[in-house]
């Protein structure tokens, strides 16, 4: 581990820091990457190493194995988050890593149902920090600005990442978790080179870090928890039921070709989103505006899905797609300047995991909308109706932190 030095806006003048942007992005291509392989492959993953076919029992076993991912990714969150408050945010994203690569190349051999639901859990656990911790690291190295501009460059590699698992799922889904699997050990290698965060060295060995429990040690740090945990929900429901969405539209051919075509748009959307992103917060210095923008999109887009044919499928894909991308990028950022060095990872990665366990609860439900199919999209209006509701009062009470300066330290009163 490098000696403290933080970096300012000499970032892109030093090679060495330069790289360890570079490392963050592939980290995070792979993050992605693994999030998107299951969705675009299942089904063939099914019908080679399964045997299933039947399109309803396909669906029904691809969201309880996403369940049990989530539940990997809730795990590893916590865990590695920890872990990157008390050991520091660079030694937690390298070993979490090469977790995720030795699940991945075992998910290939396995024909066992219970064995692959197990590796997906340990993927999940494995790559659950690398986007909030990769995050907190950018964010703890660089001035404000550049922050938001280099975070933004980080869910664009995702991205690309999900693009790149895409287009891989229509040659081989056995060379695509291979491909997962090796990039992991060779991030895992590289990492050795990566700089640690000023701030986080600067932290004095008496001070408590990474204590999970003073984010609910009283009524404030909870409501402040709850609050910015509220502000993710459109984005985590969204990425559960948009795998769904294909059946209930009017739309002919198979639907691993379909999710194929969803999951294009969506990226090209996200793509546009995370560009939009950056500029809109640079233009008004206010992560919220651009969380409210996509509230909007939300409430419009969502409750449409069963309109559609055909002809807009592509199209309303891509519409989807910009409720990805910037969200997520603005809302980590938001979340990190919300929480002191000595709790920041913590803080960060325990939302994204409570962020993605609710994707759980979001599976059960849309497991009980799918034994009535005609009231489905009835199921949805209401839904996303209720969200709006809950994300906005939470935005009401968020303040402006943008220019908030990250070198603090958390006290016991997180208000």
């Amino acid at each position: 581990m490098q000696t403290g030095t933080f970096v300012s806006d000499n970032f892109n003048k030093n090679n060495k820091y330069t790289l360890t942007l570079i490392l963050l992005c592939f980290g995070y291509f792979i993050d992605f990457y693994d999030l998107t392989i299951f969705s675009a492959s299942y089904v063939n993953v099914f019908r080679d190493s399964f045997n299933i076919y039947d399109i309803s029992h396909t669906q029904q076993l691809y969201l309880k194995i996403s369940s049990f991912y989530t539940v990997g990714i809730f795990c590893g969150a916590i865990f590695f988050g920890v872990l990157g408050d008390k050991v520091g945010r660079t030694a937690m994203i390298r070993y979490s890593i090469l977790l995720y690569s030795i699940a991945m190349i075992l998910s290939i051999f396995t024909h066992s149902i219970a064995v692959f639901t197990f590796l997906r859990f340990v993927a999940g656990a494995g790559l659950a920090a690398e986007f909030a911790t990769s995050s907190v690291l950018i964010n703890e190295l660089l001035p404000t600005k550049s922050a938001s501009k280099y975070t933004s460059l980080l869910y664009f590699c995702g991205i690309l990442g999900g693009m790149t698992a895409t287009y891989f799922s229509s040659i081989s889904w056995k060379f695509m978790y291979l491909f997962g699997g090796v990039a992991g050990f060779i991030i895992f290698i590289a990492r050795k080179k990566i700089f640690e965060s000023g701030l986080f060295l600067k932290l004095n060995d008496n001070i408590s870090r990474g204590n999970i429990l003073e984010l609910f040690n009283n009524w404030v740090s909870v409501f402040k928890f709850c609050r910015l945990l509220l502000l993710i929900m459109p984005f985590n429901f969204l990425i559960t039921i948009m795998f769904i969405y294909p059946r209930f539209m009017q739309l002919d051919g198979d639907l691993g070709d379909l999710t194929r075509v969803l999951l294009t748009g969506f990226f090209i959307g996200n793509l546009i989103s995370t560009i939009a992103c950056n500029i809109i917060i640079s233009k008004f210095k206010d992560y919220r505006v651009f969380i409210l923008v996509n509230i909007f999109i939300f409430l419009v887009a969502m409750p449409t899905f069963w309109l559609i044919n055909g002809k807009w499928f592509f199209p309303y894909a891509i519409v989807l797609g910009l409720l990805g991308g910037g969200l997520p990028t603005a809302w980590i950022q938001l979340v990190i300047k919300s929480y002191g060095t000595n709790l920041r990872s913590t803080a960060s990665n325990t939302l994204f995991a409570f962020g993605r366990l609710s994707g759980i609860g979001f599976n059960l439900i849309i497991s009980v909308w799918l034994v009535a199919p005609k009231t489905f999209h009835i199921h949805v209006i209401f839904a996303v109706v209720g969200i709006v509701f809950l994300v906005l009062l939470a935005l009401i009470r968020t303040p402006n932190n943008y220019i908030k300066n990250m070198e603090y330290i958390e006290s016991k009163d997180l208000s």
